[in-house]
């Protein structure tokens, strides 16, 4: 490395060292613990947002990575007391009513992550993943017109939301609306032609019209993406017998 270069690295770890000098305490530490957040060193990154919040209890940046932490290392009854702690505080931060409605997901208590989905919209409306668990509360609440609905703004939001279209499609499969499941399916695989599961609800929806030959080409082309796909070996030989009870077949 010729002279000119070591004075410019030099320079610029001078700089460096100069900013981070300058820097408010609990940024640096802030800093410290997205580090270590990154490098999925949860632990560390827990104590170093501890260590700003000392400095400064109303951070709301350490309050959420806290509750990030937790989530990662499974601590979900901290996260969740994490989370419900920053709303008192700072109610307006929309990423701790979406953790929090998440968390309620998990636990199975539909309602309640409703609410804390609803929150986080009513403080963002164009996030794409608190529409999509909303459509999944409410899916398991069996509100199927409302999960669907927020499906579809998934997508308005993120067209590539693949699992939106998933969804959509199992929730019309699940109220025989098996036309409307095709469709739904139809847009995923458009995107993503070798999703396994759907070519084969896709088959199945099919099935379920006596639209026999379609059922065929969507079964033979889940086979093709896995000729071990147990299912879809057993859905084709049932629909080829099918076929061969046709008149003229």
């Amino acid at each position: 490395m010729g002279l000119g270069k070591r004075i410019a690295v030099f320079a610029f770890a001078v700089a460096a060292i100069s900013s981070a000098c300058n820097m408010p305490p609990e940024q640096q530490v802030m800093k410290e613990a997205s580090m270590f957040q990154k490098h999925s060193q949860y632990q560390k990154a827990i104590e170093s947002y501890h260590k700003a919040l000392e400095i400064d209890p109303e951070l709301a940046e350490a309050h959420l990575g806290i509750g990030f932490c937790q989530i990662e290392l499974e601590q979900f009854d901290e996260a969740k007391k994490t989370f419900l702690e920053l709303i008192e505080r700072h109610p307006e931060v929309e990423q701790a009513h979406f953790r929090l409605g998440q968390l309620y997901l998990n636990e199975k208590k539909y309602e309640s992550a409703v609410t804390s989905f609803r929150k986080a919209l009513s403080l963002n409306n164009r996030y794409a993943d608190s529409h999509y668990h909303l459509g999944l509360s409410y899916g398991a609440l069996k509100q199927y017109d409302k999960a669907i609905s927020e499906f579809s703004a998934t997508v308005q939001i993120d067209p590539n939301y693949l699992d939106a279209y998933f969804n959509t499609g199992n929730l019309y499969t699940r109220q025989k609306k098996y036309d409307k499941a095709i469709e739904a399916y139809g847009k995923l695989l458009n995107k993503k032609p070798d999703h396994l599961i759907a070519l084969y609800l896709t088959g199945d929806a099919y099935y379920a019209l006596g639209r026999y030959k379609d059922a065929e080409r969507m079964f033979q082309k889940t086979l093709d993406v896995n000729f071990g796909f147990t299912a879809a070996q057993m859905a084709l030989k049932k629909v080829q017998e099918k076929l061969k009870e046709q008149p003229g077949a």
